[in-house]
């Protein structure tokens, strides 16, 4: 959720993401700094940042939700093509006088960028408008929303990073939920149907290179050179395709139509994406932006007064669901990812991790160094007696009530334990440190579990190396706990994926 204090009070939202995004200069103060996995690998992202483009791509879908309103009453008195032309002319003489300094002041690669993404732009919203002249607005949104889809595998083959399991779930309910707010039955493809289906192939393409050349161009430069893009090559084949502009019929209504296209739906849309998905994934930014079908609804239904009935509401909760499940990422549960793992707590290299400062260790007891209510045994004595030749203070520290945990500690030949520890809470660790005589830099904790053991240490500040567990048959709550972590695992799998891609990138 964005807090309160992030929501725009009337056009102020906007001038904070704008100098934001585009000015690293301008300080966004008390807002703490993460490392962000992005197309070209970890950036430094400010999480106000990412709030704020989260939501501008919201507003991208509000504004574009209205716009299927607007275009289709406006093609009864301009053509297609034509409606294009005016429409990007507009918006790219507008934005493009208002940043004009950053215009001259770019580099060629950033202008070719914007051309190429110019091209796709110009194909998507040519394929979509004509098509819309033969089909109707529903099945329009419904189809144009198909780019959900197509997003994560163009990421996926430019890239070679697979998305996750939930961003794929989360963009299939996303277009059944457009279905259900968009469609009332289609009966057929017909050639307006399939033209909307090449435009959403092209939009995709469209979304996945504004992902990647927004990172390193300049948002506000690749927004202008792509619509002025759109502009030139809708006047150039307006006349071949529509004949002499002398047809088109301005009136009150026409113009209105247009300036509202021209500003809003494309100047302000196309800058606030370009600055929006320099922070959002491409996969979160189609998802978010393919909520126009559910604002396309709703203006129909206020604004045309068509009838959507309970349905509507039904698709809107399906789309809340899929926008929820695409937010959840790798970096969603780092908190529950370990510093390392080993198979063992008897595999780790202790000696080593003694040569690099550290003193004291913090273990778990049942199924990281015995079975669950095991005794100490002939390893677990030998481990304690081997860590104390080096040098190390070892403390057992575990939810388990006194007399497990006093008798386990004298079994193995210990000299510190504290019992019912309250894990995954930091009060715990940190009166462990106090008895041990060490401190954070140079103790680290030893455990099998992602709620308590990882958690914990997380939470206190610890490093902390993830061990298998000793046995896998376990009680009935540890098997319910373990349902739930091998779901954090999986995204564990890829935030490792994405920590490789960083090195990678350098």
């Amino acid at each position: 959720m964005i807090k309160e204090n992030l929501l725009p009070n009337g056009g102020r939202f906007f001038i904070i993401l704008i100098m934001s995004a585009c000015d690293e200069r301008v300080p966004l103060s008390d807002q703490a700094t993460v490392m962000k996995f992005g197309d070209q690998g970890y950036m430094a992202v400010n999480k106000k940042k990412e709030n704020l483009s989260r939501f501008g791509l919201l507003v991208v879908a509000i504004i574009w939700g209205l716009a299927f309103v607007v275009v289709k009453n406006s093609l009864d008195y301009i053509s297609p093509v034509y409606m294009l032309a005016f429409r990007f002319t507009i918006a790219g003489v507008v934005l493009g006088v208002i940043f004009i300094k950053k215009i001259i002041g770019a580099g060629s690669d950033t202008i070719k960028h914007g051309i190429f993404i110019g091209i796709f732009l110009f194909l998507a919203y040519l394929s979509q408008t004509v098509g819309i002249k033969y089909t109707t607005a529903g099945n329009n949104a419904f189809l144009t929303a198909f780019y959900v889809i197509l997003v994560p595998f163009l990421h996926w083959i430019r890239t070679k990073v697979k998305p996750t399991l939930n961003c794929f779930i989360a963009a299939v309910l996303a277009l059944v939920a457009i279905g259900v707010i968009s469609l009332n039955g289609m009966n057929g493809i017909n050639i307006g149907d399939l033209l909307t289906i090449i435009c959403a192939v092209f939009y995709s393409f469209q979304i996945d290179l504004i992902g990647h050349y927004s990172r390193k161009d300049d948002p506000v430069v690749l927004a202008c050179i792509q619509l002025l893009t759109t502009a030139i090559l809708s006047w150039l084949i307006a006349p071949f395709a529509e004949g002499s502009i002398s047809d088109l019929v301005f009136n009150k209504e026409s113009v209105t139509g247009l300036l509202f296209l021209g500003l809003m739906s494309s100047m302000l849309c196309f800058l606030l994406q370009s600055l929006c998905q320099k922070y959002v994934r491409s996969s979160q930014a189609a998802l978010l932006m393919s909520t126009e079908s559910v604002f396309g609804a709703l203006s129909g239904a206020l604004l045309l007064n068509e009838a959507v009935g309970g349905r509507l509401l039904f698709g809107f909760i399906l789309m809340f669901v899929a926008v929820l499940l695409a937010l959840i990422e790798p970096s969603s549960f780092e908190m529950l990812y370990p510093d390392e793992t080993v198979s063992s707590a008897y595999d780790i290299d202790y000696e080593g991790l003694y040569e690099k400062g550290y003193r004291g260790i913090i273990f778990d007891i049942d199924n990281t160094l015995v079975m669950h209510d095991a005794h100490g045994d002939e390893r677990s004595r030998a481990l304690f007696e081997r860590l104390k030749t080096i040098g190390y203070k070892a403390m057992i520290l575990s939810n388990n009530d006194e007399e497990r945990v006093t008798s386990f500690m004298k079994e193995v030949g210990g000299e510190y334990c504290i019992h019912k520890a309250g894990k995954p809470k930091r009060s715990g660790y940190n009166d462990a440190l106090k008895m041990m005589g060490t401190d954070r830099s140079n103790t680290f904790s030893v455990g099998d579990q992602l709620f308590t053991d990882v958690w914990g240490s997380k939470n206190a500040g610890i490093h902390i190396i993830l061990t298998e567990p000793v046995n896998v048959k376990e009680k009935f709550h540890i098997i319910l706990k373990r349902k739930l972590e091998r779901i954090v695992l999986y995204f564990y799998g890829f935030y490792l994926d994405e920590l490789k891609e960083q090195e990678i990138n350098g």
